[in-house]
């Protein structure tokens, strides 16, 4: 865990800026509640030629809210950094959230998200990883989270990602 501390504190120290505070703080914001992932999944589900990568989305979603809110947070109870370290905490420049840490649950949207819609479309999928991508980096930007948490969060999105597939698959099936 010392490495991670020296991590962020690292990129607090050297990365930080008005410009990159604003870009990352709409960033992250965007993810808040899985807004952004919601939202596109739903236009997907309205459009019938993206009606597949919507659904196969939400489903991406639901398997994340359920594993991530419901479960694995509650029963890791892992620290943020700012609760660790007083020197991050004064640097803290969003809200602070009142969850546990692990896994990173704006990332694990993101990467569940973007992962569902690549199964489907490579060319929107690869656009929202761009996002995802993004949406984690915005997370240790702000030190919410550790790096094993957003590491945690690419796993568990794109496994979610590609479970979704699976299962939106069989339904066209039938």
């Amino acid at each position: 865990m010392e490495w991670e501390i020296d991590f962020l504190k690292f990129v607090i120290e050297n990365f930080h800026n008005d410009t990159v505070t604003a870009i990352m703080r709409f960033i992250t914001g965007l993810g808040n509640f899985g807004f952004i992932w919601i939202l596109t999944a739903a236009v997907f589900i309205i459009i019938p030629k993206t009606r597949k990568t919507g659904f196969t989305m939400a489903v991406s979603l639901i398997i994340i809210l359920i594993t991530v809110n419901v479960i694995l947070k509650p029963l890791i109870g892992r620290a943020r950094p700012f609760e660790i370290d007083s020197d991050i905490l004064k640097n803290i420049l969003i809200s602070l959230p009142a969850d546990g840490s692990f896994p990173s649950g704006h990332t694990a949207a993101a990467f569940g998200a973007a992962t569902a819609a690549f199964c489907c479309n490579k060319r929107i999928g690869s656009i929202l990883y761009i996002m995802a991508a993004l949406m984690g980096v915005s997370r240790l930007y702000f030190a919410v989270h550790f790096p094993t948490d957003v590491i945690g969060g690419i796993v568990i999105g794109v496994a979610a990602g590609i479970i979704s597939y699976k299962i939106s698959a069989k339904k066209v099936k039938k």
